[in-house]
């Protein structure tokens, strides 16, 4: 395993930092939020890709900030896409329903399965929130209920953690037929997650897990306000979005995205340095935390821990992560990145569950 190949690794210099115990122990199913939202067996559904001969489906990726639907073959295991069908970019999601209209006449004039990744909770095939698309949020409750299934004949709905584990789960499977566990780590926005074990998903909320003051080393304040919560959590101090670039902006007095911030890192800039450092070391407890809280094996057996997310890209950020656990664990961890595998794995992990659907469509 080398998770970043050729890049200009700054971090590496440095030596590996230990986890803080108290931080790991903060990690319950309790405070992970963490639920069932689906029933999925990796090797099951490789099988059935495999078996199920050539077929096309469309994936439907619903993000804060746009609308993407693609056409994918999918044979012989392999998910090969076809043809954009549809982008779409709106305030608030407002041109969105118009444009799944379009999507849902095709589907309907060539039989398409659909599956759709939306970025927010999910039932089934209901919407339940949408706090970054009101817009589409109310027109989809006022022309279906709320309800996908109003829209297209056969549709399989999954939040965007669901369906990147499933694009994640199912690469493990294929490299690493012995994989019995997932956990899939988000670090982008904010730090979400999911995990897979015995064959269910269940998704989390590990950025809303309190940090410890010995991980916060910039003094970030901010209250994570999750259910009313007034303290610091982890994804104010590490995601890339809510934390990194945040912080930058407090300490400097001037707005840098993730791209110009890993600039300065490249040449050298020690705070852009720290701020990945304390992020890596972040990443590395929330994967050992949520592993501790599904009750995985210590040793991480079995286990394949995904991740996913722009600060991923950031070269050496990879390694770090699995020189922090592996310093921790007798081995270093199976890590696979999405970056690595795939150009969406929302819309990888939709059309997925658009060839794989089986009723019922979620856990019960």
């Amino acid at each position: 395993m080398n998770p970043d190949a050729g890049g200009y690794d700054l971090l590496a210099n440095r030596q590996v930092p230990d986890l803080v115990p108290e931080q790991v122990e903060r990690f319950t199913v309790e405070a992970l939020r963490a639920k069932p939202v689906r029933s999925f067996d990796p090797q099951a559904a490789l099988h059935r890709l495999r078996a199920g001969g050539e077929k096309t489906v469309i994936a439907v990726d619903i993000g804060g900030d746009k609308l993407i639907a693609l056409s994918y073959n999918i044979r012989d295991g392999l998910l090969l896409q076809l043809a954009e069908v549809l982008a779409r970019r709106g305030d608030g999601g407002s041109a969105y329903l118009d444009g799944l209209e379009e999507v849902a006449n095709l589907a309907r004039r060539k039989t398409l399965s659909v599956g759709i990744s939306f970025a927010g909770p999910t039932d089934g095939t209901k919407l339940l929130a949408g706090p970054n698309l009101p817009v589409f949020t109310a027109e989809l409750h006022d022309r279906c209920g709320g309800d996908f299934a109003g829209l297209f004949p056969a549709v399989a709905v999954a939040n965007d953690a669901e369906a990147g584990i499933m694009a994640g789960a199912l690469e493990a499977a294929k490299r690493y037929p012995e994989t019995q566990n997932v956990i899939y780590v988000i670090n982008g926005s904010g730090i979400g997650g999911a995990v897979l074990t015995d064959n269910m998903i269940f998704a989390a909320e590990p950025g809303h897990i309190q940090v410890e003051p010995r991980l916060n080393p910039f003094g970030q304040h901010k209250s994570c306000g999750m259910d009313g919560a007034t303290y610091v959590c982890i994804e104010l101090v590490a995601a890339s979005k809510a934390g990194v670039e945040d912080i930058w902006l407090q300490q400097k007095g001037k707005r840098l995205n993730g791209k110009e911030i890993a600039a300065k890192y490249l040449a050298g800039d020690h705070m852009a340095l720290d701020l990945y450092e304390n992020s890596a070391l972040v990443t590395a407890h929330a994967i050992k935390g949520m592993a501790r809280a599904f009750g995985l094996p210590k040793d991480f057996d079995g286990t394949v821990v995904v991740g996913h997310g722009g600060i991923f890209e950031v070269p050496g950020y990879p390694k770090r992560v699995c020189s922090i656990l592996g310093k921790d664990l007798p081995t270093v961890p199976r890590m696979l990145f999405t970056k690595d595998f795939s150009t969406n794995a929302c819309l990888d992990g939709a059309a997925i569950a658009a060839a794989t659907k089986r009723e019922p469509d979620t856990a019960q």
